[in-house]
């Protein structure tokens, strides 16, 4: 399991220091297993699921559902109840507590209780991009455990806010789903306010619901801001999270084996790419992904490191195959040489530099 820690400390030229205390790292141990029992205490008595994390502090239902699991903050065990009975038994849901009422509130906490719940789950072991959420200050906490995973190279797909106490700068795509008479509504408490979403939350799409403050999870309300969290999983569900960490780099390429070009000619070489991550690639103006080629001599010394390019023009789903052809110019000299065809992502890496062998053609290049 991923865990979320503070950097060692580095070796010094000067004499080795005292050792620091306990929790003179940006994460405190001490204080995270304090949070887990606080937390545990409230809810291992009360909560019911079909799944347990690791720590019991997650619980899942309709975890046989099709859609792609949701993992939501909220208060109590009651108002992650009525979210499972709305959502049906397709919507596989994961409910966490937040710490409202039971942990004293303040930044360091904050801090502690996302790192704790990024790292339970992680402990679920759910593949793909993830949807988080929440209500209230589970919304928060769904916040920044988002952007603790982001940071550990989990991308989230959505984050998801009902009715947050107050706005944060979030990077990746958000949905906010706000109560139109709620006392908390960022839009009715501040002028200008759609400039600081747009400032803050350059992603984030607003949706208004006509509730109140704490009447969220029956009736009416309740099937009408469910029905806008379907759609907004809908909407983002298959395409890139926008973010490619390494372990999303897997892929298959197969070109010919040989081939004859004229020296310094150009040739249309056909290349199949194929997906074999768990995460969709998005076009290359999205996701940076693109093909390319690198020339070796028979030897696999370098002759040329850049040549031809071909980019990702449609999203690419895991499994999923793209034949397409690469154009590339053969070197000057005239012989044997090898044809690199890779995979890259613009500014980050090829995948060749990680483990995956490209695939190689030998060419042979005829005089002009």
């Amino acid at each position: 399991m991923s865990k979320i820690t503070s950097p060692a400390p580095q070796d010094s030229p000067a004499a080795a220091p005292a050792a620091a205390p306990v929790g003179a790292g940006l994460i405190d141990p001490a204080l995270v297993a304090d949070l887990r029992k606080k937390i545990a205490a409230v809810t291992r008595p009360w909560w019911r699921g079909e799944v347990v994390s690791a720590n019991g502090l997650i619980f899942g239902v309709n975890v046989a559902g099709s859609r792609p699991p949701l993992i939501w903050s909220c208060q109590g065990y009651a108002p992650f109840a009525a979210l499972a009975a709305a959502l049906g038994p397709d919507q596989p849901l994961y409910g966490l507590r937040s710490g409202h009422m039971v942990v004293k509130p303040g930044a360091k906490t904050h801090l502690h209780l996302a790192a704790m719940c990024a790292e339970e789950v992680l402990s679920l072991g759910l593949s793909g991009p993830l949807f988080l959420g929440g209500n209230c200050q589970g919304a928060l906490l769904a916040q920044k455990t988002a952007q603790l995973l982001t940071a550990a190279e989990h991308p989230v797909a959505l984050l998801i806010c009902l009715n947050p106490l107050q706005i944060t700068p979030y990077g990746g795509r958000a949905a906010f789903i706000l109560g139109r008479h709620d006392v908390t509504n960022p839009l009715s408490r501040f002028h200008d306010a759609e400039a600081l979403l747009r400032a803050n939350l350059p992603q984030c799409t607003i949706d208004t619901i006509p509730s109140e403050h704490g009447k969220l999870f029956n009736g009416k309300i309740l099937e009408l801001w469910t029905d806008i969290l379907r759609r907004r999983m809908d909407a983002v569900t298959g395409t890139s999270p926008g973010v490619f960490p390494l372990w999303s780099l897997s892929a298959e390429i197969t070109a010919p084996a040989q081939l004859v070009m004229p020296a310094c000619g150009l040739c249309e070489v056909p290349v199949s790419l194929r997906n074999s991550s768990d995460t969709v690639w998005a076009p290359s103006p999205e996701s940076g992904l693109s093909l390319g080629n690198h020339w070796r001599a028979p030897d696999g010394s370098l002759l040329q490191w850049l040549d031809g390019q071909q980019p990702l023009d449609r999203p690419l789903p895991p499994g999923g195959r793209l034949d397409t052809t690469l154009l590339v110019r053969a070197p000057e000299r005239e012989g044997e040489c090898l044809l690199e065809i890779d995979l890259q992502q613009a500014g980050v890496l090829w995948l060749g530099e990680i483990g995956p062998a490209p695939a190689t053609c030998r060419v042979t290049v005829l005089p002009r």
